[in-house]
This record gives C-alpha cells, sequence and structure tokens, in this order.
C-alpha cells in the first residue's frame, strides 16, 4: 500500500517539477516531509506547506490520474514513461526512506546508475580495527575509500563520533557512526538515518553540513559531516562569567556589558535564533537545543 503510494507520490512531484510548478529544493523538501507523514499524499504535503497552491494541486491530480491510465493505471509503468527524470531522479537519492528509493527505480536511468551518489557516496564493506580505516569492497577498478578514521571524539547512547580524513578534500570531518550493539535494532537504524537526512536537507551557514552517507557491510549506517573546531556557547558564557567576576569593583563589572566578548556571546545567540528559524521554516524542531549544543566556529 505505502510503496503504491510511494509511486504515485514520485509520479505527481515529476509532473510537477517538468510544470514548474514547483522547485527541485520544493520536491526534495515535500517527500522528506511525506516519509514523516505517509497518511497524506505528497499533493496534501506540498499544499499544507504552502509549496504549491491548491488550483495546481487539482490540475496535477488530474494529470497523474491521466497519466495512469495511458499506462493502465499501473503507476510503475507510468514512472518508466517519463522522460527527462534523471535529474530528478539523483535529486532525491538523498531521501533515504525505502519506499521512496524503491520507486526511484523505476525511473529512466535511476538503476543503471552508478553507486556513486550521496546514499552511496562512501559504502564499506567493513571496519579494521587495526589501523582504524574504513576497508573498501573487494572489488576491481574500485578508487581509494574516501574516509579514513583517525581518532574517537565523542560518544552518546546511539552512535559515537570519530575525527576523519576526507581524502577526496584531504580534510578533517566528523565521522558519526551507529554503535555496533544497535545493529540489529531497525528502528535504531531508522532514527539514525532520519537524523542523517534531516540534517543534510537543512542548508544554512548555522547548521553543520553533511557530507556524505553510507553503510558498512554489516548493515550499520554511518555519515559525515563538517568538523567545527571551537568551544560550546556554554563554554562562551562561563568564561565570561568568570572574568566579570574577577572584576575588582562594581565599574569594571558594569563595563563588562560593552566588553567585545558579550556582545560576540550576544551575536551568536542572534546568528543561532535565525538558523532555529530557518529550520522551523523547513518544519524541523531541534529538541535538545542548549548553550553545550551550540558550537562556537573559530570564525563565525
Amino acid at each position: 500500500m505505502t510503496s503504491s503510494a510511494s509511486d504515485r507520490n514520485l509520479l505527481f512531484g515529476i509532473l510537477a517539477l517538468q510544470m514548474d510548478f514547483i522547485t527541485r529544493d520544493g520536491l526534495i523538501d515535500g517527500m522528506q516531509a511525506w516519509t514523516l507523514a505517509k497518511t497524506q499524499s505528497l499533493g496534501e504535503v506540498l499544499v499544507d506547506r504552502e509549496l504549491m497552491p491548491q488550483s495546481q494541486r487539482d490540475v496535477l491530480e488530474q494529470l497523474v490520474d491521466a497519466h495512469l491510465a495511458q499506462h493502465g493505471g499501473d503507476a510503475q509503468q507510468s514512472l518508466q514513461g517519463l522522460s527527462s527524470a534523471g535529474i530528478t531522479s539523483e535529486a532525491l537519492q538523498i531521501i533515504s526512506d525505502p519506499d521512496v528509493q524503491a520507486s526511484l527505480l523505476h525511473v529512466p536511468g535511476a538503476a543503471d546508475r552508478e553507486a556513486g551518489t550521496l546514499s552511496q557516496v562512501a559504502s564499506a564493506t567493513d571496519f579494521d580495527a587495526e589501523d582504524r580505516t574504513l576497508v573498501e569492497p573487494q572489488r576491481s577498478n574500485q578508487p581509494e575509500l574516501r574516509f579514513q578514521i583517525l581518532r574517537p571524539h565523542a560518544e552518546g547512547g546511539l552512535g559515537r563520533v570519530s575525527i576523519a580524513v576526507d581524502r577526496e578534500f584531504n580534510r578533517e570531518v566528523a565521522f558519526k557512526e551507529i554503535k555496533s550493539q544497535h545493529r540489529s535494532s531497525q528502528d535504531a537504524q531508522q532514527r539514525f538515518l532520519l537524523e542523517a537526512q534531516v540534517t543534510g536537507g537543512l542548508e544554512h551557514p548555522g547548521i553543520v553540513p553533511v557530507y556524505g552517507l553510507g553503510h558498512f557491510q554489516d548493515g550499520r549506517p554511518f555519515y559525515a559531516m563538517r568538523f567545527i573546531r571551537g568551544d560550546s556557547l556554554n563554554v562562551a558564557i562561563d568564561t565570561f562569567h568568570a572574568r566579570r567576576k574577577e572584576a575588582t569593583s562594581q565599574a569594571s563589572r558594569s563595563a563588562y556589558a560593552n566588553d567585545v566578548q558579550f556582545r560576540d556571546i550576544i551575536s551568536r545567540f542572534i546568528d543561532v535564533c535565525f538558523s532555529m528559524e530557518y529550520a522551523h521554516s523547513r518544519g524541523v524542531l531541534h529538541r535538545d537545543l542548549k548553550p553545550g549544543n551550540i558550537m562556537l566556529g573559530k570564525y563565525g
């Protein structure tokens, strides 16, 4: 039932994009939102998120019905009959939902694409604990693996973060992987992938970008993000108040209100507000927003 709905939604979305009723980013946004509320159709989601007016949705629903009728009511046949849909399907590879990925296989060219899309950008088959290196699959003519783990960085209940080298760009990245004890938990893996998917869909200077997503041979997912060097907002606030308490007079304490460090903290707080406003505009809520979870990069 869900797979059939996904096929129809993908057909609706591609036709909407081809008719300039929606932008590519709008389509990705809508499909991502649909994966979280599959009781609705893509058209309903797009209207609810004000990405498409109701009048255009009505026209497209009729067009989809006509397209389906032309292919015997088979949504998969309709998808296979689409032309110029390759770019669209490539863009939608970012959505890790299994129903969406299954539907994309019916779009011309999607099944023949090399496994170099975002969802497989660093696909690895083993983890070499000896040198902390991700080992490439045993296949001929394969390029050198993109990510190599260097050292551990942090750990949580669901996953752990290491510092790794992105060999394609010769840069250090934050490499997050789900813990091995969660490899058999479908729910844990879905939550981990959703975290990567939602974060990767947010493009804003105040939100850490995702560079790549993949899986180990045992099925555990991982993804790489920009590594932010700096302290947390919590550390900056504590440092400011510590300096203020060390002041010897009330006048010098009051002077801290105009201190460069104080103004910098306020400026960073405003940046956080703008970042959260952007996330909210994309339908995303941060459920653990606190100074300790906000990194202050050296260059703003």
